[in-house]
């Protein structure tokens, strides 16, 4: 697989009609969870999607972060707060506390709703026999390997601060100097 090429969100001059793909942990910085601390790339990716949303360029979420955004969101929350109370998630999640951690999951999961173009993961035209060798080989994670394929068949540039997303060939925007570093521009 060929290196993706990472350019920094603070100098990137985002462009009208532009399709990006925002990850679910870039999602968790501008929608964090109530017992995430801010954390430290929280005002980079807030000022990157400010700039994204002026120029006009078009914020993409599909099911495949959506589902990682949620389930990250209700673990922080479980892991902080509930873990003591109920040890196993199954458990927490199916009793009577879950619902306002749900609640409140959702209503925030409605904002990206708002913000963002809804797309369908290209499944059947990816090239998957790559993606499942790469992820059995442990090179590749597969949910990446689904959102870069994503991004590689439709011209999408992918905006992350994973810095283990240095594989498949697109251009990548972050704030993360790992990243950076691993797939110059």
């Amino acid at each position: 697989m060929t290196k993706n090429k990472a350019r920094p969100t603070a100098s990137y001059a985002f462009q009208a009609g532009e399709f990006i793909l925002v990850d679910a942990n870039v999602w968790l910085y501008l929608q964090p969870p109530a017992a995430q601390p801010p954390p430290r790339f929280s005002l980079a990716y807030s000022a990157a999607f400010k700039s994204l949303l002026t120029a006009k360029s078009k914020p993409v979420i599909d099911a495949l972060v959506l589902s990682e955004y949620l389930n990250r969101y209700i673990r922080v929350e479980y892991d902080v707060y509930w873990r003591a109370t109920y040890p196993k998630f199954k458990d927490f999640r199916q009793s009577k506390d879950f619902a306002t951690l749900g609640t409140a999951a959702i209503a925030d999961a409605g904002q990206i709703l708002k913000f963002s173009t809804r797309e369908h993961s290209p499944l059947h035209q990816v090239n998957l026999p790559e993606i499942l060798n790469e992820t059995a080989s442990g090179r590749l994670d597969f949910n990446d390997g689904m959102l870069v394929e994503t991004c590689r068949l439709r011209g999408w540039k992918l905006l992350t601060n994973d810095a283990d997303m240095t594989l498949g060939g697109i251009d990548v925007l972050t704030s993360n100097p790992r990243l950076l570093a691993a797939c110059p521009p």
